[in-house]
Parts: C-alpha cells; structure tokens; sequence
C-alpha cells in the first residue's frame, strides 16, 4: 500500500514532465509572421529603414530562442517564450508597415510643396521676362528661357504620374530637381535685368558727367571728330551772341571745340517736342545719320551742336 502511494506522484510528475516537454514549435506562426515583414522589404529599404532594422532584430531574438529550445532536451522544451516573440516580430512588422505609410505621406507632402513654389517660380519667372524690353534682349533668348520653363513644367507633370503610382521617393527627387532648374532660370532672368539695369544706370552717371559717344565721325569746327567716346565740356569763354564753345575730351586733352547754339529750358519746346535732357549729355542721329546732334543740359540750359558725319 506504502509502495503503491510512493508511486503514483511520480507518475503524476512523469506525466506533467512530458505534457509539457511535447510541446510543438508554432512553425506556422513564425513562418506567417517572417512572411509578413519579408513582404515589406522592398518599401521598407526605402521608406523605413530603421523600422526595419528593428524588425530584423525581433526576427533575431525569436530566431534564437527557437534555436534554444531546438538544443534542449525533447520533455524540456518550452515554446511559451517564442509565442511571445511571434507577436514581438508581428508588431515590429506593425511598426513598419506605419512607418512606410508615414513616410509615403510625408515625401508626397514635401513633393507637391515643391511643385507648389516651382509653379510660383515660373509665374514669376514669365512676369520678370515680360518687363524686359524687346530690343534689350539678344535674339533667341526669350524662346531660350521659356524653352527652359516648359521642361520644368513637364517634370513637374511627372512629380504627380509618380504620386500616382506611389512612387514617392522618386516624386520627391523628381520635384526637387524641378524646383532647382526653375530657380536656375528665374536666377538667369534676375541676373540679366540686374545687369540691364546697372548698365542703364552707368549710362545715366556718364549722361550726368557729360560722357557721350559719338556713333561716327563728324565734322566740328572745319574738322574731323573721329567716332567714340568723349567728355562734353563748356569751354571757359564766356557765351557769346553766337552761341557757346563746347568741348570735346578724351583721355584729358581736347580732341575738339564746336560752337553750340544756347537755349534756356523755358524755350527748348521750339526746337524739339520730346523732353529733352536735365543736366546730362544726349546724343541723337538725324536725317537717316546725315548729322548728329550733340545736346548738353546745364543748369536749365541747353547747348545743342549739329554736326554734320563726315
């Protein structure tokens, strides 16, 4: 009777021992859930690295726990734990999956930002063009600059085929790029008016020093002024009934003295319709350049040569 009560514990223990060591690996669960995260790894390289790497390490983990309970002995294994690490691996998976959403959204928002500003750009690009003048723009070059714009316009067309096609990541690139070549031609087109109109005010500096350039030769005074550029100068003398002496400066010396007719400012409208000069120089041909007219502004004061080309 003793005997018989010694023994039946130990069955009931042997019996516990290999209920619980014939425990099965959860094959079909991990193999669903490595399934699941394999399946992102493509859009995870792009959009959720990181993400990815830590689902790659909860993969580890349960990949060494199963290697762990493979090692032990049959009646000893417990597969409680990996259980634990499926779900582990299938939120990781989770994460992933959010992250690469999150991203998508995030590179598509940033792309049609872009194209946003890209679009303003080349509105504004096209108004700057418009207020350049025609004759201040060497041939070609407005057909040149929206030649440009129009690729622009094309990528732009692109950023939103790539949306489409849930390519984000190349949308993002493709925008930026765009953005970039429509700065580049706003940049081209700033730079040029900017340099009209340095060179626009430089002629006003020179017109107010009295700097002109005569477009040929002509005749001052019985004799021959070659074409370029000279300093206009009222000659010392006093006026006189005739007119006043004007001189023509280059490098310092006086290359060549003209007579010019006197005529204040109150009476200038006698002589030409159009607003004539305040206190600078202007040089005008006439007659199909037959004769060129020097005019001088000082101080309300006109002094115009008419000087025939030689």
């Amino acid at each position: 009777m003793d005997r018989q009560r010694l023994t039946l514990p130990a069955v009931l223990l042997g019996l516990a021992i290999l209920t619980a060591g014939c425990a099965e690996p959860p094959t079909a669960q991990v193999d669903a859930a490595k399934q699941a995260l394999g399946a992102l790894a493509g859009d995870a390289a792009t959009y959720a690295p990181t993400a990815y790497s830590t689902a790659e390490n909860a993969v580890a983990e349960l990949d060494a726990e199963l290697a762990t309970q493979e090692a032990s002995f049959a009646l000893l294994r417990d597969y409680e734990r990996a259980i634990e690490l499926v779900g582990a691996v299938e939120a990781a998976t989770g994460q992933v999956r959010n992250a690469i959403s999150a991203e998508r959204q995030r590179l598509a928002d940033e792309a049609n930002g872009l194209v946003a500003d890209a679009n303003q750009t080349i509105t504004d690009t096209r108004a700057s063009i418009a207020e350049i003048d025609e004759d201040d723009l060497e041939e070609g070059q407005t057909e040149a600059w929206e030649a440009d714009l129009a690729d622009v316009s094309t990528s732009l067309g692109e950023v939103a085929n790539l949306i489409t096609a849930d390519q984000q990541a190349d949308a993002r690139r493709e925008a930026e790029a765009a953005a970039d070549a429509a700065s580049s031609v706003e940049g081209a087109v700033t730079a040029f008016a900017a340099e009209l109109e340095a060179a626009r005010q430089a002629a006003a500096e020179r017109a107010a020093r009295g700097e002109v350039t005569i477009p040929r030769s002509v005749m001052v005074n019985g004799q021959s002024l070659g074409a370029g550029m000279y300093l206009l100068r009222l000659a010392e003398e006093a006026p006189n009934a005739a007119g006043r002496w004007v001189e023509f400066v280059r490098e310092d010396e006086v290359a060549g003295r003209g007579l010019a007719v006197v005529i204040p400012d109150a009476d200038i409208s006698e002589v030409e319709k159009s607003p004539g000069p305040r206190n600078e120089a202007r040089v005008m041909e006439l007659r199909e350049g037959e004769y060129v007219r020097v005019w001088l502004n000082r101080d309300g004061t006109n002094y115009l040569l008419h000087l025939p080309t030689s």
